[in-house]
């Protein structure tokens, strides 16, 4: 015949509850310690690599769109590897430490929503000798499908003009080209960081693996 054990918990429920949470929450902390340092890392580089690889700044490189906003002849690589370091800089990866409540987590900051790091950006604007500021960024940024240039129309024309790209011609007017025009909650910003959800969750999960 088996001896018959009973146990008296002297605690109450609440208090047990309190406890198996803060023991959860320190070792959830520790983890996240570990490894927010190469969470930080790799989402601040896949932010460079998001708006780096859109539309609007692979025309600027091969000086389709380039010679459409007036840059001067090379001056659009030194532009494109500022905006990805401000965006890259703009970047944070904040991390709220659990409570005893499991309340807590990481939040991730990609953008102004004023762009104020990229419309103040010096390489944004193509200024002349003669007089003269173009902030062509912030066509691009936020200037939509306004009309920005009357009486003149752009033509394509490959070793013309200071872009070597193309001039503007007499007749018509310009705007920012209707596939890359952008405004405040709609541009090449905003779409490099759309839908971005499953890479950034991958992220998380490697750091932690």
């Amino acid at each position: 015949m088996s001896d018959n054990i009973s146990f008296k918990i002297l605690e109450s429920i609440p208090v047990i509850h309190g406890r198996i949470n803060a023991a959860i929450a320190e070792e959830a902390n520790r983890i996240v310690k570990q490894g927010q340092d190469q969470i930080k890392r790799k989402i601040k580089q896949l932010a460079g690599e998001w708006v780096e690889s859109q539309p609007e700044m692979i025309a600027l490189s091969n000086n389709s769109l380039a010679a459409e906003l007036g840059l001067r002849f090379g001056t659009a690589a030194s532009a494109i590897d500022a905006i990805v370091i401000a965006v890259k800089e703009a970047t944070t990866v904040k991390v709220e430490k659990m409570d005893s409540w499991l309340r807590g987590g990481i939040t991730l900051q990609f953008q102004p929503s004023n762009f104020a790091n990229l419309l103040g950006l010096a390489q944004g604007h193509q200024k002349f000798a003669e007089g003269g500021d173009l902030h062509w960024l912030k066509w691009l940024l936020v200037e939509g499908h306004r009309m920005i240039v009357v009486n003149y129309h752009f033509e394509a024309e490959a070793g013309a003009g200071r872009s070597r790209g193309g001039v503007m011609t007499k007749g018509g007017a310009w705007r920012v080209p209707p596939q890359h025009a952008g405004v405040e909650d709609d541009n090449f910003i905003t779409r490099a960081f759309s839908e971005r959800e499953r890479e950034i969750t991958k992220v998380i999960e490697a750091a932690f693996s």
